[in-house]
């Protein structure tokens, strides 16, 4: 499937930290909750991946959760995915707090049928795709275990990845930690453009999701993502070259 596309040089990046500020005033200011972002993240990854794979019926996915916001959007994923006809399992690192937006999507994961098992275990070969929810941006390098274990298990299986947001491992920010990172064959970030996914083979392709965050919520910044998102909901970020 062809995407709509935009050239790296001709769209803005916006820091983590900016993202975090726009989270937390997305609610304040305009009372979109984190877990109304979570639903629309897992339903646009659940429809790339569908999309990427030229159709996900039949076919087995993995899906790599951690504890965290990102595992929760992957989590949502793999119910869209189970909708569609994919045979869908889970590796997770579970969530301390069972109330969290994580834990919750856990609950409702579990109740659905879907096999869940402690990572790495569940993580192997057998699976046409995987999808990596391990790790956002907010990740503080070095990593600690259980993190390289898992990371190392999904780059063992030699299947294709697809990474929500930023492969898991890698600063989002300056693509430090690249070598020990999740080795993705798509990367599909949420809301705006990372400067440390330009140029860093371990990314893949690298795709933009519109997740419906407020681009007033960006300033001067939020007219370079307005435009973007009009060229479409989905749109791979590439080089001028």
């Amino acid at each position: 499937m062809n995407w709509p596309a935009a050239r790296w040089d001709q769209v803005g990046a916006i820091s983590s930290a900016a993202l975090r500020r726009a989270d937390a005033e997305a609610t304040s200011t305009f009372g979109i909750e984190p877990l109304q972002l979570m639903e629309v993240a897992g339903w646009q990854a659940a429809r790339f991946v569908d999309a990427f794979m030229d159709g996900i019926r039949n076919k087995r996915v993995t899906v790599v959760a951690g504890s965290g916001n990102n595992g929760g959007d992957a989590l949502v994923a793999a119910r869209f995915l189970l909708q569609r006809g994919a045979i869908v399992d889970v590796s997770i690192v579970p969530s301390r707090d069972p109330n969290s937006l994580a834990g919750r999507q856990a609950l409702t994961t579990r109740r659905l049928g879907i096999s869940i098992a402690d990572a790495p275990h569940a993580i192997g070969a057998s699976a046409d795709v995987l999808i990596d929810g391990l790790l956002g941006t907010g990740i503080r390098l070095p990593l600690r275990e259980p993190a390289p274990a898992i990371i190392e298990a999904m780059n063992a299986t030699g299947r294709p990845v697809v990474a929500i947001d930023v492969p898991s491992g890698m600063d989002a920010d300056t693509g430090m930690g690249a070598d020990a990172a999740v080795r993705a064959a798509a990367t599909l970030t949420l809301v705006a453009p990372k400067a440390g996914l330009a140029g860093v083979s371990n990314a893949g392709r690298v795709f933009l999701a519109d997740i419906g965050m407020p681009v007033a919520l960006f300033g001067a910044e939020g007219e370079t993502l307005a435009a973007l998102y009009q060229v479409g909901d989905l749109v791979e970020l590439v080089n001028s070259s």
